[in-house]
């Protein structure tokens, strides 16, 4: 069953964004090739679709980044999939220490045919402009940083830090341009909005907290029960694939468990949303995706595994501004 784009919508489109829009589609036209950063974790709802119109005739790698934090298995499944649809592939972690000259053969080897077309025109040296995009927080500033590292670039853990359109010589022949971290104009689906979300791209509040944690748990218990049992020391199990009756049950035994109790025993279920909610933005969670390929449908948007779970979206039918 297909995610229904007519409903849940999410809009938080800054005015820094849109103008950072439309300098990237006029730049486009003296762009060889195209980085795209994604986190390993969520490479799906971490892509910009805006970017799977704009430069669609250029040749592109997709970076997935903080592998480190990501199921490995899973992280295969997704790069295998980019490989099928004619795209190159690179994942970045811990390991990964001078990327360099992997990043730089990639590039020369998907811009060979301009270069040969430039130099039958008589260009024996071409200059390969190379655009870097990405949402805020997976990682691209990172990226560039270990490409250039005589380079002072800002770094931090939060969305929207590099803002500004930024030039770097990778080599003399190559040149990285560095953009604003850029969001959808929209989610149309709330679980690209979660799991965005859940890697810190996009901010708590835009989906109530509740709902937010519910589906993020109900996903992780689903495909990796022993993270929770661990984390958290819980005792009880479910049959999974569990409800949302489960997943609020499970946040009573994480309180419990967790010594958050109002009185008489009651446990403080906000508390122990608002401790998992903690421990996820701080990737206390290791070896763990947030969908897989298979998660795909035919429409480029995630399937909702269960009728019940369509229900609870389709309620939710407001435009969240950013």
């Amino acid at each position: 069953m297909s995610q229904n784009n007519t409903k849940a919508s999410f809009n938080w489109f800054p005015g820094h964004m849109n103008k950072a829009l439309k300098e990237i589609e006029d730049l486009i036209v003296a762009v060889d090739f195209i980085i795209e950063i994604v986190d390993a974790r969520a490479p799906f709802s971490t892509r910009n679709p805006m970017m799977k119109k704009i430069g669609t005739s250029k040749n592109r790698l997709f970076v997935l980044t903080k592998g480190d934090l990501a199921d490995s298995i899973v992280t295969k499944q997704w790069m295998d999939y980019f490989k099928s649809k004619g795209d190159d592939c690179y994942l970045i972690d811990k390991k990964n220490k001078n990327i360099l000259p992997d990043i730089e053969k990639i590039i020369n080897k998907r811009t060979e045919d301009q270069r040969k077309a430039a130099k039958r025109k008589g260009i024996d040296a071409l200059l390969v402009n190379v655009l870097v995009v990405g949402i805020p927080n997976v990682g691209k500033s990172t990226f560039i940083s270990k490409l250039i590292k005589n380079k002072k670039i800002k770094i931090a853990n939060m969305p929207g830090v590099t803002r500004g359109f930024q030039r770097f010589n990778l080599t003399p022949l190559i040149t990285l341009i560095d953009t604003p971290g850029i969001l959808p104009s929209k989610f149309d689906s709330e679980i690209q909005a979660c799991n965005c979300i859940a890697i810190n791209a996009i901010r708590l509040d835009v989906i109530p907290k509740e709902r937010f944690a519910t589906r993020i748990i109900k996903y992780i218990y689903d495909n990796y029960p022993s993270v929770i049992e661990a984390r958290y020391k819980t005792r009880k199990q479910f049959k999974r694939p569990i409800n949302y009756d489960d997943s609020y049950k499970l946040f009573e035994e994480i309180a419990r468990r967790s010594g958050l109790i109002l009185f008489q025993d009651i446990p403080d279920v906000d508390k122990s949303i608002a401790l998992f909610i903690r421990d996820l933005l701080a990737s206390k969670f290791l070896n763990v995706s947030f969908e897989k390929p298979l998660d795909i449908g035919d429409t480029s948007t995630i399937i909702i595994s269960t009728q019940k779970e369509l229900d609870i979206t389709e309620e939710f039918d407001n435009t969240i501004e950013w």
